[in-house]
């Protein structure tokens, strides 16, 4: 069975200490950003933890020691629970409820859009902002935290309602992805290599080999920066390749940083080859794009060569792929809802059928008239809501079949969209609710590096792989993301009221709240002209993805990759373009010159160094989170 009480409980008690770590982390001391990459180190960290003391649990009472099951099961409720709170979710909703009627009467700003704000979604008591702005206060103070339930509870019902369809869309592709196509899910390999394959694992000198390279780097450059007179050993931020060209036309790539993190070459030693190999040519693709641009000289369009758009349509393109290549399934999931025969039909996929049709219907519901009562029009919703989960279903795909590193999309989310191709001066005047409303839409549409969706999707292949209940597997996932979104936003306001968001947050603090009502402020005062030319770059993005992935499909020898095209313009690419090409390099040469027979006995060594990185940086990061100092990053810088 896998899913047992006692593995649910564990990872419940578990939730709110991992969501502590997690917001001190991203928002107060900015000491890491487990949340940015693919697979969390936070959650690695307390597995390993888990794990080790359940070795010795193991001896001297096995009747007590966890089951690998049951670790992949606390894996789970805290990886969900961690894309609740982090970086790209909660940390930005909660500076966005507070930041109007903060600075509204301090700056005499934002009085355009005032009107158009529903007040119950906002935090307005000026004694409650008071204290979580300037900080020194206790959150229980009812006069602290009274004023916030209100709109918390109606966001933490919105952000449930949206987990609802994510997981309903899960339900449906998970036959076709996991058990028709059995995609390989590279981002759980880790974890599943540590859950079941820990005596293995401990016992091998390569995985200790990695794990003493990457842990000696941590440890050297964490004293370092306690302690500047020692040495340190230069992998992060070596060199930026821009600083090597500083005139015209060469200057217009933008940054690329020589990086060595080891965790990202262990990372991306699991991608396949081709998926590697397109990462790093269309990194150097988009560069050589803006430096064209740049030679070429062209005026009058903002933007151009449009990279972020160009991207955005490559993940409509991976959505649109794996619905299509999923149609018989889908013609399968309708033949079952309606009653028909179907071949070889079981109990629980008829009853999973309807699980699923239930949380997209009630969680869709609800969406809409959510933002129908905050005054949106029904098209619009519609339209943005048809967006983001196309955007949703392809980071969920992405990682399900390839596992890149990272994957983010900064600033292009569909709420931009829309602006841009209805244009801001029409889009204020016509439909001012709407484009108030987009400003709150920025807590989930801000970069997708951390996005909930994919952990779902994993949690069913483990299952799958594990013969687990998969009931019993869905309630400890939806109370993680109940935990998840409480303890998340609990955690925003103890750290905002015991440091301030303003006064003493090292971190982003306010910074995501200014970020998103600045921009909204700017369609209602300056807005731009109506501008075609980025929509139109995501249709080129889009169909230039299509063609990748038919000759992808018809011709084996074909290396250029569509998910590379999408995710290699980010800020994640150009912190771990050169990890991905050595991980490329060395895989390329040992499936070459050794095949299958040398890669096996490797893999511990790249294990070794993703778990030497991620246990010595999360060491430095809780010694900075305890000590309240600022110490040394080994991700991003």
């Amino acid at each position: 069975m896998g899913v047992t009480f006692r593995c649910i409980v564990i990872g419940l008690l578990l939730i709110p200490v991992n969501c502590f770590w997690v917001v001190l982390a991203e928002i107060m001391w900015y000491s890491g950003e487990p949340t940015t990459i693919s697979l969390f180190y936070n959650v690695i960290f307390i597995l390993f933890l888990i794990i080790l003391v359940n070795q010795l649990v193991k001896k001297l009472k096995p009747s007590w020691a966890l089951t690998p099951p049951e670790l992949l099961v606390l894996y789970t409720m805290l990886a969900i629970s961690s894309a609740l709170c982090g970086h790209d979710m909660i940390e930005i909703l909660v500076p966005i409820l507070s930041h109007l009627h903060r600075y509204a009467p301090l700056e005499g700003r934002f009085e355009e859009l005032m009107p158009f704000v529903p007040d119950h979604l906002v935090v307005s008591d000026q004694e409650a902002l008071q204290s979580a702005y300037i900080g020194q206060e206790s959150m229980y103070r009812p006069g602290n935290f009274l004023p916030w339930l209100k709109p918390l509870a109606w966001w933490g019902a919105f952000t449930l309602a949206l987990c609802a369809v994510m997981w309903g869309l899960n339900i449906i592709f998970r036959k076709q992805w996991t058990e028709n196509e059995k995609l390989a899910y590279p981002v759980i390999q880790v974890p599943m290599l540590l859950a079941t394959q820990t005596d293995k694992l401990l016992t091998n000198k390569l995985f200790w080999i990695g794990f003493a390279i990457a842990g000696t780097i941590d440890l050297v450059n964490g004293l370092n920066v306690l302690f500047p007179l020692l040495p340190k050993i230069p992998i992060v931020h070596i060199y930026n390749i821009q600083q090597f060209f500083p005139d015209r036309p060469w200057n217009a790539m933008g940054g690329g940083w020589v990086s060595f993190y080891p965790f990202a070459i262990g990372m991306c030693f699991f991608m396949p080859t081709d998926l590697a190999f397109s990462c790093w040519f269309f990194f150097i693709f988009w560069k050589l794009q803006r430096v064209l641009a740049s030679h070429i000289g062209i005026h009058g369009m903002p933007g151009f060569p449009f990279v972020e758009e160009q991207t955005a349509g490559g993940y409509y393109a991976i959505a649109l792929m794996a619905i299509w290549v999923s149609r018989r399934h889908l013609r399968r999931c309708v033949r079952i809802f309606v009653g028909k025969e179907v071949e070889n039909v079981t109990p629980w996929e008829r009853e999973e059928i309807w699980i699923a049709l239930t949380l997209l219907g009630l969680g869709g519901i609800f969406l809409v008239w959510f933002c129908m009562k905050a005054g949106m029009t029904l098209p619009i919703v519609l339209v943005f809501f048809g967006l983001y989960f196309m955007i949703s279903i392809a980071v969920t795909r992405m990682r399900a079949e390839l596992g890149p590193p990272a994957h983010d999309l900064h600033h292009i989310g569909p709420q931009l969209q829309i602006m841009k191709f209805m244009g801001m001066a029409n889009m204020h005047k016509n439909y001012p609710n709407d484009t108030a409303m987009f400003g709150f839409m920025n807590f989930f549409n801000r970069a997708y590096r951390g996005h909930p969706m994919p952990h779902g999707m994993e949690a069913f292949r483990i299952a799958e792989r594990l013969k687990m209940d998969n009931r019993r597997y869905l309630i400890a996932m939806f109370l993680s993301i109940i935990f998840g979104i409480v303890f998340g936003m609990w955690a925003m306001l103890w750290v905002f009221n015991k440091y301030g968001a303003a006064a003493g947050a090292i971190g982003p603090g306010e910074w995501f709240g200014r970020e998103a009502w600045e921009e909204v402020n700017r369609w209602f005062t300056t807005p731009e002209v109506k501008q075609m030319q980025p929509t139109y770059a995501i249709l080129i993005g889009l169909g230039f993805s299509l063609v990748l992935a038919v000759l992808r499909m018809n011709f084996r020898w074909w290396p250029f990759h569509p998910v590379g095209y999408a995710v290699s313009g980010s800020w994640s690419m150009e912190q771990l373009w050169l990890c991905v090409f050595i991980a490329w390099a060395i895989k390329v040469l040992v499936l070459k010159y050794g095949g299958a027979k040398a890669y096996r006995p490797i893999v511990p060594l790249f294990v070794g160094l993703i778990m030497g990185d991620f246990m010595i940086g999360s060491f430095w990061n809780i010694y900075g989170i305890v000590m309240e100092t600022k110490v040394y990053h080994f991700w991003p810088y």
